[in-house]
């Protein structure tokens, strides 16, 4: 189905129609009318905003998926665009473009496919709902909610991505450019978030005005300005996110020095090494006679002795923890 008709009633009677039987006229007060346009499809579109009457819609803006989000305000309806998003099966982080027009105990909303935080409110089977008290400001507002949650999901991704990254980076030895890859993939994420939510700021802002009437007069105002301050906490934790991702690269040079100071500390001990049986071999080298050099297994007796002594410094190195 590309239209999908829910009329939510605060008796508790919520029931799905066909669009044929949707009527401005016959929506009660108690009752709220959801239509969900699930193709952005100009036919499709017109269809549904005929079946309300809509005429003054702005279709070429609805049609154009590329336009950052906003809101406009007719007489009788205010019509906002929003970029939420949703992580596909790959944990690719994708947007999802969806129009709201608003209007006196309607909503229609027009996307590609259904969205997830949407079947909620769809799902009937599973129990009557209270949706029909709300107006259609407190429901967008609840719609608006779970868009905000959509970045916070997303976020938890990237967190969850970057823990698992802190745990690769101290428990084995990533090579550079595979680590380099990971951040960088992730940073590109959290800028593709960044991008697409801060513009939505016009949109929350315009809503939490006390200048917007359709707000100011319903009973939601005070939950639209609650809504404003939790999109201001999804921004900061965008930020904090962004944050995060770049301290992976102080994780990193702090162990690739770790890695270096061990590497020089081996280094160290095996030139020890080293130029401690260099020594021995230089004196035992020196031209004079010692009864020693007369006996018949010297040389096997001082190859043996050299390595004693390798293997003792390493063991006392083993021991003061050296290497």
């Amino acid at each position: 189905m590309e239209i999908k008709v829910y009329l939510f009633d605060s008796k508790g009677s919520d029931k799905q129609l066909d669009l044929a039987d949707v009527s401005l006229e016959k929506i009660k007060e108690n009752q709220l009318l959801w239509i969900k346009v699930l193709r952005r499809d100009r036919e499709v579109i017109v269809e549904a905003l005929s079946a309300l009457g809509l005429k003054q819609a702005p279709l070429k803006s609805i049609l154009n998926e590329a336009e950052r989000p906003k809101i406009d305000i007719f007489p009788d309806f205010y019509r906002f665009f929003i970029l939420s998003v949703k992580t596909d099966k790959n944990k690719k982080i994708e947007k999802i473009p969806i129009d709201f027009l608003v209007g006196k105990n309607y909503v229609i909303t027009i996307h590609e496919g259904d969205v997830g935080y949407f079947k909620a409110f769809s799902e009937l089977e599973k129990g009557e709902t209270h949706i029909g008290e709300l107006d259609a400001e407190s429901f967008i507002a609840a719609l608006l909610d779970l868009h905000i949650v959509s970045y916070f999901c997303a976020l938890e991704e990237i967190e969850e991505k970057v823990d698992k990254l802190d745990e690769k980076v101290l428990q084995t030895e990533l090579e550079t450019n595979e680590f380099l890859g990971e951040v960088v993939e992730l940073r590109k994420t959290v800028t593709k978030l960044r991008r697409w939510f801060l513009p939505h700021r016009d949109v929350f802002y315009t809503l939490s005005r006390p200048d917007f009437q359709r707000i100011s007069e319903s009973d939601s105002a005070e939950t639209f300005r609650m809504l404003n301050q939790h999109f201001e906490s999804a921004v900061d934790a965008i930020e904090s996110s962004r944050d995060t991702v770049l301290s992976l690269f102080d994780l990193y040079a702090t162990k690739s020095a770790q890695l270096m100071n061990i590497f020089i500390q081996r280094l160290t001990f095996l030139t020890l090494i080293v130029g401690s049986l260099s020594v021995i071999a230089g004196i035992l080298g020196m031209n004079y006679k010692v009864d020693f050099f007369e006996r018949e297994f010297g040389f096997w007796v001082t190859i043996v002795g050299m390595i004693l002594l390798a293997v003792g410094l390493t063991i006392l190195a083993k021991y003061k923890r050296w290497i």
